[in-house]
């Protein structure tokens, strides 16, 4: 069966640890994404960070002294995006299982997942929704260069409101426990998205359905959310910057969060 190898653009990342160092990739196959094509023969030519030239082996120029990574055998792809991910969870650990987990605890599941993912061939991501800004410190430790990872944008506690797809913890009302990104009403979600973006958030999350809740409650779970998204949005555009720099991502799950009956259905 025919697969695409990322090895070269992943060799690029490893090489940025040791330096600045110019370096050459010999591709077998190059996949150029712009035109769709597959092209043979081809060499990725970089230095840190940054690609400096891409074109056919026999006309590209590759540094004096430069040996090329050979990866003849293999097709070299650009580094893929990942745009939803939860690096810090564990499919596994579902249900009450879940409450087990602490928050150093999931940082180091993310460590181990950061390294998966970027070994997959993705080479940024944008992690959604993480207790305890965890997705933060595994951001700055791969930004670091402590630790393997790729890119990544994260929005520390994903916002929403008390009882909502964010605050479905499973816990009885004598714990009294309540999520990091709860905020009720807009002046709530504006305080929230500040103190987000105060821990390191890159963008905000807004679960702005009742997400796994029965299908009934989304309709009252959005007419009491919308507010909260207004003011969250206008709150990430404030703080003395010329331009926002923080992005929202709302989410809306189309199962028990989403209206899967029209309004006039949940009437009756």
């Amino acid at each position: 069966m025919f697969r695409y190898q990322c090895w070269g653009l992943l060799l690029i990342a490893a090489s940025t640890a040791a330096g600045a160092a110019p370096g050459a990739i010999h591709c077998g196959k190059l996949l150029d994404v712009l035109s769709g094509r597959v092209l043979t023969d081809w060499v990725v030519l970089f230095e840190g960070s940054s690609i400096t030239a891409v074109g056919p082996a026999a006309s590209t120029n590759v540094p004096a002294g430069v040996s090329p990574i050979d990866l003849a055998a293999v097709t070299c792809l650009p580094g893929l995006i990942d745009v939803h991910t939860h690096l810090l969870d564990d499919p596994t650990d579902n249900g009450y299982e879940g409450l087990g987990i602490s928050v150093p605890r999931g940082a180091v599941t993310g460590v181990k997942n950061a390294r998966i993912t970027l070994h997959a061939g993705f080479t940024t991501v944008r992690n959604l929704n993480a207790r305890g800004f965890g997705d933060v410190a595994v951001r700055d430790g791969i930004n670091a260069g402590e630790i393997e990872g790729p890119r990544m944008l994260v929005s520390g506690p994903a916002l929403g409101i008390t009882g909502g797809h964010a605050d479905d913890n499973l816990l009885p009302s004598e714990f009294r426990w309540t999520e990091g990104g709860i905020a009720d009403g807009p002046w709530m979600a504006r305080a929230k998205v500040r103190e987000v973006v105060k821990y390191g958030a890159d963008v905000i999350k807004v679960m702005a359905s009742g997400g796994v809740r029965p299908a009934w409650y989304a309709p009252v779970y959005i007419r009491g959310a919308t507010g909260d998204c207004r003011g969250g949005a206008q709150a990430r555009t404030q703080g003395g910057r010329s331009r926002p720099r923080y992005s929202v991502h709302q989410g809306c799950h189309s199962g028990g969060g989403g209206f899967s009956r029209t309004r006039k259905s949940h009437r009756r």
